[in-house]
């Protein structure tokens, strides 16, 4: 399907969004792991949401909407769980796959995960490696899908992760649920803490506090000071994790999941780059791990406001409004890389309005998505006339251009296809996104959402 996105001269509405649908992979899995039902309020209606539901199925876990659209999970608790009869097919989605891998570490039986073309070129490594360590059995194909992991006698382990990954520290999670001993996971830079927040909230008993290796011995001054000027670090440090073995998760609670603060970022871009708009998203997540993309806003000096207005189970709810305003432009590197990583492309869009030159860095985690969003979104601003370089780990944009029409490839990835018709409504002339109903994974409504905002 093709999108024709049309210039706009203002944006206007209130709206509230669907539920974060990475909030909720997580919550089910941990729903399916106590022994007793789980309400999920405002569930994800993506894509990628139902194939972890019907994954989770064919562990024997059953689960039903009721009356009010709430999603009911069924739990089984780790012992509950049966073999499944066939492949466990994650379709495009590595959140399935990387998550639903750590659950199978932890059951006495083999387990083939699977997926389409496109997953089955995604790294698997970064999981098989920690899983590997803790006792699974797991043949891959070179450390991609297909993958056949046998698990059960798990041992605790201290794991380092090399690069900081929401889906590789809820995966050692979910395996270590079912160690003896008590697992420790360190991460460098903090990435998306949605399980810490459920487990927490469900009762699970874990610690977290500063990580610092003792520095090594180097003999040798010349070899020291060439380390330094490389940038190589040897004493990682970080925060680690302790998560004591044999526990489940507390049955009979109600998760409510806010509206995904990735969907709003959307809108809230647009709202920015477009003149005489006023745009308000109210019930949406506002957690510190994935405010990268509002802070840098900020920092941008975009017309935004944000303010939490509730608690609930563990997140923090609220509200955020986005006008038209001049933008600065700014590096986005370091720690800011993980808490902004899903919106890096819709930044990069941003930052061709803004004025100076934007750079982004430390984001190689781009080429190991969807597709390779680094060359998707240089490739595609190109074609609309910015003015951009493409580096190994990321991007430098030159700000003020005044983008044309064309023909966008989104290589069928929702947040390609989503972030390129915000491009679209301040580019002069028509849009068109090729394979626009990719955005089902993530936002099936985004379509239809945009265009009620375009009609004022």
């Amino acid at each position: 399907m093709d999108k024709i996105i049309k210039p706009a001269q203002k944006l206007r509405g209130r709206m509230t969004l669907p539920g974060d649908k990475t909030i909720c992979h997580r919550a089910a899995i941990l729903a399916a792991l106590a022994k007793g039902d789980t309400t999920i309020a405002n569930p994800s209606p993506s894509a990628e949401f139902k194939c972890t539901l019907d994954c989770l199925s064919q562990f024997g876990v059953s689960w039903e909407y009721n009356e009010n659209g709430n999603l009911i999970i069924h739990g089984q608790g780790i012992e509950g769980l049966k073999k499944p009869e066939s492949v466990i097919n994650a379709g495009d989605s590595s959140v399935t796959a990387r998550l639903l891998l750590g659950l199978a570490a932890g059951c006495p039986f083999e387990v083939e995960f699977d997926g389409s073309p496109k997953l089955r070129a995604q790294p698997m490594l970064r999981v098989i490696d920690p899983l590997q360590k803790m006792g699974a059995e797991i043949e891959s194909d070179n450390n991609h899908l297909p993958i056949r992991i046998k698990g059960g006698n798990l041992h605790a382990e201290r794991y380092i992760m090399p690069i900081s990954n929401s889906q590789v520290k809820g995966a050692v999670f979910l395996a270590g649920l079912n160690t003896d001993g008590t697992t420790e996971l360190v991460e460098r830079f903090q990435s998306r803490d949605h399980m810490e927040r459920l487990l927490n909230f469900m009762g699970v008993r874990f610690s977290k506090e500063k990580f610092k290796p003792p520095a090594p011995k180097i003999a040798d001054e010349f070899e020291r000071r060439l380390k330094k000027a490389k940038g190589i670090v040897d004493d990682l440090r970080g925060d680690m994790f302790k998560l004591p073995g044999r526990q489940s998760p507390n049955a009979g609670l109600t998760i409510e999941i806010p509206g995904d603060l990735s969907a709003a970022a959307m809108f809230v871009a647009a709202g920015v780059l477009t003149r005489g708009s006023d745009i308000k998203i109210d019930n949406v997540g506002l957690n510190p791990t994935r405010r990268g993309f509002l802070e840098i806003l900020g920092k941008m000096r975009a017309n935004i406001k944000y303010e939490v207005a509730a608690m609930k189970n563990n997140e923090p709810f609220g509200w955020i409004s986005a006008g038209y305003g001049p933008l600065k432009g700014r590096r986005i590197v370091g720690e800011m890389i993980p808490t902004i990583i899903d919106e890096l492309p819709l930044m990069a869009v941003i930052a061709t309005q803004a004025q100076g030159t934007t750079v982004i860095r430390d984001a190689f985690e781009l080429r190991s998505k969807e597709t390779d969003r680094i060359k998707a979104v240089v490739s595609n601003l190109r074609k609309m006339g910015a003015r951009i370089g493409e580096l190994e780990d990321g991007m430098a944009i030159d700000g003020g251009t005044i983008l044309e029409g064309a023909e966008i490839n989104s290589y069928g990835d929702h947040r390609i296809a989503m972030a390129f018709s915000i491009a679209g409504l301040v580019a002069r002339g028509e849009t068109v996104i090729k394979d626009a109903e990719c955005v089902a994974t993530s936002y099936p409504a985004f379509w239809d959402d945009l265009a009620v905002i375009s009609q004022h």
